[in-house]
């Protein structure tokens, strides 16, 4: 409070400045108390929403870390699986090689003894040929009478 001077009187101060007085400051007390009842009030109403706020960020926050595992784990899931895909895709490429080696072996194998075969074959026409040209050169043929004595008569 302000220091207020009142007039001074007989048997005290003056009776109405000092009524005024406080009427005034009693005037100014209701005011304020009209004020920090109203502040209280909004600073409740601000303390709820505050709360609230708090609240809904933690729920926001919760659901964002459930989300995040919840990525995370497809994630790892999804490479997971990428990575059975690959291991099972070089399995099969490594099959489709082993295969495809093994036929290679097998068309090389039939060539080979095909090549052997005819490699027999050969020798034995040739031989069959050698037995042919000696034959034909022990073959003797008959002497062949001269014709032109069929064209004389008799």
């Amino acid at each position: 409070m302000d220091k207020r001077v009142f007039d001074t009187m007989k048997n005290g101060y003056n009776r109405y400045q000092v009524d005024d007085y406080l009427q005034t400051q009693k005037l100014l007390l209701d005011s304020l108390q009209k004020k920090l009842d109203k502040e209280i009030r909004i600073n409740e109403e601000l303390t709820k929403e505050l709360e609230e706020l708090k609240k809904n960020y933690e729920e926001v926050n919760h659901n964002l870390q459930v989300k995040e595992m919840a990525a995370s784990e497809m994630t790892r899931m999804a490479m997971k699986e990428a990575n059975m895909i690959v291991d099972t895709a070089n399995q099969n490429a490594d099959a489709i090689v082993k295969e495809a080696l093994m036929m290679a072996r097998g068309i090389l194998l039939d060539v080979s003894r095909i090549g052997n075969e005819a490699s027999d074959m050969k020798e034995n026409m040739q031989d069959e040929l050698q037995r042919i040209v000696e034959a034909l050169n022990r073959f003797e043929t008959p002497i062949i009478p001269d014709l032109d004595l069929l064209k004389k008569e008799f």
